[in-house]
């Protein structure tokens, strides 16, 4: 009995299916890229040449899937679980080649003796791929789409996220509905995304994000939705907000904003806060900038909004902060998910920490900005 090897590539939490040619019976019906076990090859090395054959592509085995399936009297086929170099692959004896996604699975006309491994490779793909940055974790990216957990203010934020797509504003990720894991589905959104504790926001940068945010609200004008929203209370509001606008929210394709994410937070807001809460983590005031620069960039961004003063935004920045640490301890204390990932990383103390430093450089800060 001699073994046949597939490969299950699974890349952004799509897999690699190939289109057969030959023979008859075969062409035009999908496959996982692979071949025969050669005497004296491991499965594995097998694998990793027949990969490289038919697609050109450099794949790294990960784990066999548990199913053997008899193709015939003479093979058996394997299949295994693979994680692809860079670039692309270019069929050389297929003649197409698709990413899937879980819910793709059923578009294409899979050989009978790849069929049992559908069920395995597809809750393989649901576990997606983990996605870098944020602390309240459970996010993954499966092919054009991010995967979050939904909560009591799902509904609104999504009826905010459809409200927005209507109104034409650029970078808000569209809605696909729940996945069978009882996900929420959205757009991916690429681009660049500032690690504000290592580099500043260039200032193009930061006046567009706060003219983003200007867009926002007069795109948002006409919203209005009963909730339950998840945002913690912030006083007398105005507009609904997104709340969370930071660098680590925000994808830049050159000096524009791109794409805006995490919107659990969105919710009734003022300006003042919504740019205060910007100007802690995009001056940033957390981290203890020269004041002269500071004030320079308030200013920029209360001007990239317009209609406040970068003295304004200053005002607000200690209460919005103050807030968030106590919206971030009752989150911990009450068992949400997202808490265990705050906590993980030292929040709220971190926080507070940043904060009293902030105060104490806020009366030079102020200083500048009343010349």
């Amino acid at each position: 009995m001699q073994t046949v090897v597939g490969a299950a590539v699974i890349r952004d939490g799509c897999v690699l299916a190939a289109r057969r040619t030959a023979p008859p019976e075969a062409a035009g019906r999908w496959e996982f890229p692979g071949g025969k076990v050669d005497p004296g090859e491991t499965p594995d090395g097998a694998l990793v040449r027949e990969v490289a054959e038919e697609l050109g592509l450099a794949v790294a085995v990960a784990a066999w899937l548990d199913q053997t399936v008899r193709i015939s009297a003479e093979y058996t086929l394997r299949v295994a679980i693979c994680r692809p170099g860079d670039g692309e692959p270019v069929p050389t004896e297929h003649d197409q080649v698709r990413w899937l996604a879980p819910e793709e699975l059923g578009d294409v006309d899979w050989l009978e003796a790849d069929r049992p491994f559908l069920d395995d490779v597809r809750e393989r793909l649901l576990d997606g791929e983990p996605l870098d940055g944020g602390n309240v974790g459970q996010v993954v990216r499966i092919g054009s789409t991010v995967r979050r957990p939904t909560g009591p203010w799902t509904p609104a934020v999504h009826a905010l996220l459809d409200h927005l797509a209507q109104a034409g504003l650029r970078g808000v990720p569209r809605v696909h509905g729940i996945d069978e894991r009882g996900r929420e589905v959205l757009d991916f959104m690429p681009g660049e995304v500032i690690d504000v504790d290592s580099e500043l926001l260039s200032p193009a940068r930061l006046r567009d994000l706060a003219a983003w945010t200007r867009e926002f609200h007069e795109a948002a004008a006409g919203f209005d939705h009963p909730g339950p929203w998840r945002m913690f209370p912030v006083g007398d509001t105005d507009r609904i907000g997104h709340n969370d606008l930071a660098p680590y929210n925000v994808a830049f394709v050159g000096d524009r904003v791109g794409g805006v994410f995490d919107w659990d937070l969105a919710g009734p807001t003022t300006a003042a806060t919504e740019l205060a809460h910007q100007a802690w983590n995009a001056v940033p005031l957390f981290r203890a900038i020269p004041a002269d620069v500071a004030a320079a960039r308030l200013t920029a961004l209360a001007g990239g909004y317009g209609g406040l003063t970068g003295r304004e935004v200053l005002d607000n920045v200690d209460s919005r902060v103050t807030a968030a640490a106590e919206g971030v301890r009752a989150m911990i204390e009450s068992g949400d998910p997202g808490g265990a990932g705050l906590a993980a990383v030292g929040e709220p103390g971190r926080t507070l920490r940043a904060l009293a430093g902030m105060r104490e450089r806020r009366p030079r800060i102020e200083e500048i900005l009343a010349r």
